[in-house]
């Protein structure tokens, strides 16, 4: 007699359950598509609008795609300092340069790139000296159109 009151009340609780499990679903799956609106706006506004530096970092060696693929700040007298600079959007043509100075103010060095319209990605400089770096700090300037965008500080020790 008690299965027979039981029965009823356990299969509502089983119909809610399941219809609960398709709410789930569907919300899962509306998240899904969102996730994929966002990133494809993120896409979008990378590679259109006004030409900006999006990142920039410093290191020891290039990896794919003009990428540090190991980062540092500090370095020895015989190394190359790497400078990758991440480009969005770029709908024209515009120019990065790259100023570096030494401690006491002096410019080692002046790179110029080019970046072509629809050229987003990423650029690289770099500079090594000869006779070896001096040890202190010096500076890499960036400038993009001829306004100054980032600048990294860098130490080389003995």
């Amino acid at each position: 007699m008690e299965f027979a009151r039981t029965l009823p009340l356990s299969l509502t609780v089983i119909a809610l359950l399941g219809c609960g499990g398709g709410r789930e679903q569907g919300a899962e799956t509306a998240s899904a598509d969102s996730a994929a609106r966002v990133a494809d706006s993120i896409a979008r506004v990378a590679s259109t609008g006004e030409v900006r530096v999006a990142n920039v970092m410093i290191g020891k060696r290039l990896g794919s795609e003009n990428r540090i693929a190991e980062p540092t700040f500090q370095f020895a007298p015989t190394d190359t300092v790497f400078v990758s600079v991440g480009i969005q959007g770029a709908p024209a043509n515009a120019k990065l340069a790259a100023r570096w100075l030494a401690q006491t103010g002096k410019t080692l060095d002046s790179t110029v790139q080019d970046i072509q319209a629809g050229k987003a990605g990423n650029k690289e400089f770099h500079l090594a000296q000869p006779k070896g770096w001096k040890p202190g700090t010096y500076l890499v300037t960036l400038f993009l159109n001829n306004d100054s965008v980032e600048a990294k500080t860098f130490a080389v020790k003995k």
